[in-house]
């Protein structure tokens, strides 16, 4: 899938360094997020003050946070699908609760490319990309012998 008029390198350093605040604040849970308050703007400007690019980072990062951008909102979803598919696997492999917990990610996409990755994602089984129905009728995986 391809995205027009769309700065990827930018895109890639927002999915880098988002989360870069976290090192001194830590990642707060759901949970979490709901009753306690992390500074991440001090966080994030402190790390900032101690690096020679710092201010890049931060600017990046502040334009990711704030959503605007078309660049940002893909950001954004990236993250979302993530956790999606950290959810999907969970639930495929027996966690009862992560299939109730995939709604409200869903929902959080943005792009309508995220939006369509999402609904492949959670209709897809989880190990589908290496065992797959056709990849279930290889010999390899009665003689496990490696094909050179």
């Amino acid at each position: 899938m391809r995205l027009d008029n769309v700065d990827e390198a930018k895109v890639i350093k927002m999915c880098l360094f988002h989360d870069v605040a976290e090192a001194r604040t830590s990642d707060l849970n759901y949970v979490h997020q709901k009753y306690a308050r992390a500074d991440e703007n001090k966080a994030l400007a402190d790390v900032a003050a101690t690096l020679p690019f710092g201010e890049d980072i931060k600017t990046l990062v502040e334009e990711r946070n704030a959503g605007q951008t078309r660049e940002a909102k893909i950001a954004k979803d990236a993250d979302q699908l993530e956790l999606i598919l950290s959810l999907k696997e969970q639930a495929d492999t027996g966690n009862i609760r992560a299939e109730s917990w995939l709604p409200p990610a869903l929902k959080r996409l943005k792009t309508e490319e995220a939006k369509q990755l999402g609904e492949v994602i959670t209709s897809t089984a989880s190990d589908n990309w290496w065992y797959s129905d056709e990849e279930k009728k290889s010999e390899w995986w009665i003689n496990k012998k490696r094909v050179v």
